[in-house]
């Protein structure tokens, strides 16, 4: 004990500030090398596993069909593979997205945007007459990243249809996210909500309310609720 007391005495508060740098440098290394994960702390709001509970009982006792498993058509999937940003096929799997659900894409207006659209990777407006769909396209955005945010804008639309919601704002987010996983585009949520390499070195982020923990959760409640 007086060894440890005397060597906090000799060290300033340089040698403290330097030795927290190297063991945070240290853990970036391992996370990003050994672990294969995300070098930082990026996502989503923790939410309540109660809460994706009461979210599923929501869904079985008022969706009015089954839905099977969402696959992007070929031609769809092969086109925006290699260019992110062509808007035709863009308004294409938009769509075809919709005509999963049951709804008519073509009445909707997709505005794709270069500068980002605050706090989220897609936005939707809409009333009886008119609807808009926002979506932020960054250039290392993947198809997975684009079809996750484009099903999630389509469920809201989906469930203003039905009349689901939850009347907290946050809650009703983390409905939209499960409805998406209820409604067949649980893979597509699950990668397109990993933690991604940004734009800049060393850069992070996700897109979504949920976590790609909770998709399988919700997918588990979803076979043992059967």
């Amino acid at each position: 004990m007086n060894h440890i007391l005397e060597f906090l005495y000799r060290i300033g508060i340089r040698d403290i500030f330097g030795l927290i740098s190297f063991i945070g440098f240290g853990w970036f290394l391992i996370r990003r090398f050994v672990l294969h994960k995300a070098p930082v702390s990026v996502g989503a709001k923790a939410v309540p596993r109660e809460l994706f509970q009461k979210c599923v009982e929501i869904l079985d006792k008022k969706e009015k069909k089954e839905f099977g498993e969402y696959v992007i058509p070929n031609e769809i999937a092969e086109t925006l593979s290699a260019n992110i940003k062509d808007e035709g096929y863009l308004k294409k799997l938009l769509c075809d997205i919709c005509a999963h659900l049951g709804i008519n894409g073509d009445f909707i207006k997709l505005v794709t945007e270069e500068v980002p659209v605050p706090e989220r990777a897609g936005q939707i407006n809409t009333d009886l007459a008119r609807t808009t769909i926002y979506l932020e396209v960054k250039s290392y955005y993947s198809l997975d990243v684009v079809a996750a945010v484009l099903a999630h804008e389509a469920i809201h639309l989906h469930l203003y249809y039905e009349g689901i919601y939850l009347k907290d704002t946050w809650e009703n987010e983390i409905l939209t996210d499960t409805a998406a996983v209820y409604c067949g585009f649980g893979e597509y949520i699950y990668r397109g909500y990993a933690v991604m390499r940004g734009e800049f070195a060393l850069s992070y982020q996700k897109v979504g309310y949920i976590k790609q923990e909770d998709v399988r959760y919700i997918q588990w409640l979803m076979s043992n609720g059967e």
